[in-house]
C-alpha cells in the first residue's frame, strides 16, 4: 500500500477512535449532571411523592411589582394576599386573588438588603407579618437573616406600627441564601436556596436585641429535577402555609410541592404532593402561597424588560 494510503487510513482510525471517545464522554457527563441527588428523600421516583393534579383558575399579570419575591395570605382579610420586592423602599404591597394592585405599606423601622419573603403568623392574640431579609444582597453571601415582625396592617394604611428586629445566624457558620420563610403552631421555619435545600427551625421565642441560632432539621427533596432541565430552577424560592396550618406550599421556579402541615412541623420530608409547573412559562417564578382549601397562588418576578406574572390554580389535595 502506497505510504500516503497508509496515512490517511491511520488517521481515519485516529479520527474515529478520538469521536468515540468524545461521544462518550459526553454521554457520561450528562448523565452525572442530571442524575438525582442519592439523599434518602431525594429522588422524584419516591414512593412518598404523590403527583398532584392542579387546575389552572386565572392569570394575569403584575406590572406594579417586577421583584414579585413572595405571597402571603392575609389573616385579617381573606381576599388580600401580601407581596414585596427584592429591593427598593421598605414597602409591602396588598394585591386582591386576582393580583390586581390594591395598595403599598411602609413598614416603619425597617431597611432592605435583600427581602425574600413575607409570611403572616399569630403573635399573641394577634395577626403579624414576619419579612425575612435573606437575599444574598446583590451576590454577597451571608451566614444570618434578619426579621422584621409588625402587627397585620390593613391594606388601607398608609404605614405599620414600628417593627420588631430580630437576628439569627445559621448553626454552621456557614454563608447560605433563602428566599422561603413560613410559620407553622407559632414557629417560624426556613428553607435555603439551594441543593440541598436545607430546612431550618427559628427559636420559639424570638428575642430582639441578639442574634439568636437557626436550628437545622432536615432536608427538602428538590434534587429530583427531570433530566435535560436547568438544575438551578429548582431552587426553593418561597414557601407559605395555609391559614389553618394545615397545608405547606413550597416551591421552585419550576415545580410546587406541597406538605401536610404536621408532617413538616415535625420534622417528616419524605411524604409531600408534587406537580411540575413548567407548562405556565413563568418568566421566574417565585411566590406562592395557599389557601384553606388548596387554592394555590404563585408570583413570578419579570425577566429583562418583560412583566411579572400572577397564577390562581386549584390544586385537588387529599388529607385522608
Amino acid at each position: 500500500m502506497p505510504w500516503d494510503a497508509i496515512v490517511r487510513e491511520r488517521t481515519r482510525q485516529i479520527v474515529y477512535v478520538a469521536t468515540l471517545f468524545v461521544v462518550g464522554a459526553v454521554v457520561v457527563w450528562y448523565a452525572l449532571a442530571h442524575r438525582p441527588d442519592s439523599t434518602a428523600d431525594a429522588a422524584a421516583s419516591n414512593d412518598s411523592v404523590t403527583p398532584l393534579s392542579c387546575d389552572v383558575v386565572a392569570r394575569g399579570k403584575l406590572p406594579t411589582l417586577p421583584e414579585a419575591s413572595s405571597l402571603a395570605i392575609s389573616r385579617r382579610d381573606p381576599h388580600v394576599l401580601w407581596s414585596l420586592n427584592d429591593s427598593g423602599p421598605p414597602t409591602i404591597t396588598a394585591l386582591n386573588t386576582s393580583g390586581e394592585l390594591l395598595s403599598r405599606v411602609r413598614v416603619t423601622g425597617a431597611n432592605v438588603n435583600d427581602w425574600e419573603d413575607v409570611t403572616v403568623a399569630p403573635c399573641g392574640n394577634q395577626s403579624c407579618l414576619y419579612i425575612a431579609d435573606a437575599g444574598n444582597g446583590g451576590g454577597t453571601q451571608r451566614n444570618d437573616v434578619v426579621i422584621y415582625r409588625v402587627r397585620e396592617p390593613l391594606s388601607s394604611d398608609k404605614e405599620t406600627a414600628p417593627a420588631e428586629v430580630f437576628d439569627a445566624a445559621y448553626p454552621d457558620g456557614e454563608d447560605h441564601e433563602s428566599d422561603a420563610v413560613f410559620a407553622l403552631n407559632g414557629q417560624l421555619f426556613l428553607i435555603t436556596k439551594g441543593h440541598p435545600a436545607m430546612l431550618f427551625a427559628f427559636p420559639r421565642d424570638l428575642t430582639a436585641g441578639t442574634m439568636q441560632t437557626l436550628e437545622r432539621i432536615g432536608e427538602i427533596p428538590t434534587a429530583g429535577f427531570p433530566a435535560g432541565t436547568i438544575p438551578r430552577r429548582y431552587r426553593v424560592t418561597d414557601a407559605e402555609a395555609s391559614p389553618d396550618g394545615r397545608w405547606v406550599a413550597i416551591r421552585t421556579n419550576d415545580a410546587l410541592l406541597i406538605y401536610r402541615g404536621a408532617d413538616l412541623y415535625a420534622h417528616r420530608t419524605a411524604s409531600f404532593w408534587r406537580t411540575d409547573l413548567r407548562f405556565l412559562s413563568e418568566p421566574r417564578g417565585e411566590g406562592v402561597a395557599i389557601s384553606d382549601e388548596g387554592d394555590v397562588f404563585l408570583a413570578s418576578e419579570r425577566v429583562s424588560e418583560g412583566t411579572a406574572a400572577f397564577t390562581h390554580l386549584k390544586c385537588a389535595l387529599d388529607d385522608r
